[in-house]
């Protein structure tokens, strides 16, 4: 909250004193400042308030992101997984199904174009892992 150093309702006090004191004009301004004063007070206010209300929206908002990323990868990753498997699956089941023959199907995936992961996050790490 802003910190004032004037009080609306002396403004008003001291309006009247010098209306009663025959300077009306001083006792106008003193009282329109009294106005401006509390209108600008509660403008404040209802800022401060605004403030805290978008923030805590925005924070609802960043952890519905998260989870949203979080699922959408795991659901990458399980399609990715199935992907490869079945790609290896043809291509092992034209060879011997030995270490070698698996590491040559994937190089040969890879540099055909058969197999190919592009993820362009600038935040977001993808692990990918092929276990034999």
């Amino acid at each position: 909250m802003i910190e004032l150093k004037t009080n609306p309702d002396y403004l008003d006090q001291l309006a009247a004193d010098h209306i009663l004191d025959g300077r009306d004009a001083t006792g106008g301004d003193l009282k329109a400042a009294a106005l401006d004063h509390k209108n600008l007070q509660e403008y404040a206010e209802r800022l401060e308030r605004n403030v805290s209300e978008m923030s805590a929206e925005l924070q609802s908002y960043k952890t519905a992101n998260d989870e949203l990323a979080a699922n959408f990868f795991d659901l990458m990753r399980d399609r990715i997984d199935r992907q490869i498997l079945r790609h290896i699956t043809d291509h092992v089941e034209k060879s011997e199904a030995d270490g070698d023959a698996i590491r040559e199907a994937i190089k040969d995936m890879v540099r055909d174009g058969d197999l190919c992961v592009d993820v362009d996050y600038s935040n977001v790490e993808l692990e990918l892992s092929i276990s034999c």
